[in-house]
């Protein structure tokens, strides 16, 4: 794997159609790069799986006692408008319209490719949530180094 990590933004065409970066699909593993599982994610976007690491999210979701009604409700939120997407032969994949519809995908996405998991987000959405001034990534940083995150000590979002 050449790297666990990237960043990119992208234009998506309005029927769905994403071209993946080419240094994402390096960075997974050859027989990783055709078959993806497009789910909910845990967020305001939507997670884009490898066979493997859907596989392994599988794995977990059906360890759990699916007669516990907290279980039931999150496996089948998760697995609502779940779908296989194969790369085509220029490494485009065809994001399902109901799930762009509830992400709010438009022209531009950000692809964040984060330890092997794929998060598609709704451009402006991402930068909303997450742009930072460097003071604040600092006070974040020292936060989360302190444990401070945990607690709460911070506030909402880490930071005074």
């Amino acid at each position: 794997m050449a790297t666990e990590y990237g960043y990119w933004e992208v234009s998506i065409e309005k029927s769905g159609r994403l071209k993946l970066p080419t240094a994402l699909l390096r960075s997974l593993p050859e027989d990783g790069r055709r078959t993806f599982y497009a789910t909910h994610g845990f967020g305001e976007h939507i997670m884009l799986w490898s066979e493997k690491a859907y596989r392994e999210q599988m794995d977990y979701l059906n360890s759990l006692d699916r007669n516990i009604t907290l279980v039931k409700k999150y496996r089948n939120a998760f697995l609502r408008n779940t779908a296989v997407l194969e790369c085509d032969s220029q490494q485009r994949i065809v994001i399902p319209k109901p799930l762009m519809e509830i992400y709010s995908i438009d022209k531009e996405v950000v692809v964040l490719l984060d330890n092997g998991r794929i998060e598609i987000w709704n451009c402006s959405k991402y930068h909303e949530k997450f742009d930072m001034s460097p003071d604040d990534l600092e006070k974040l940083n020292e936060a989360i180094h302190l444990g401070d995150y945990k607690t709460g000590k911070e506030g909402v979002d880490g930071l005074s």
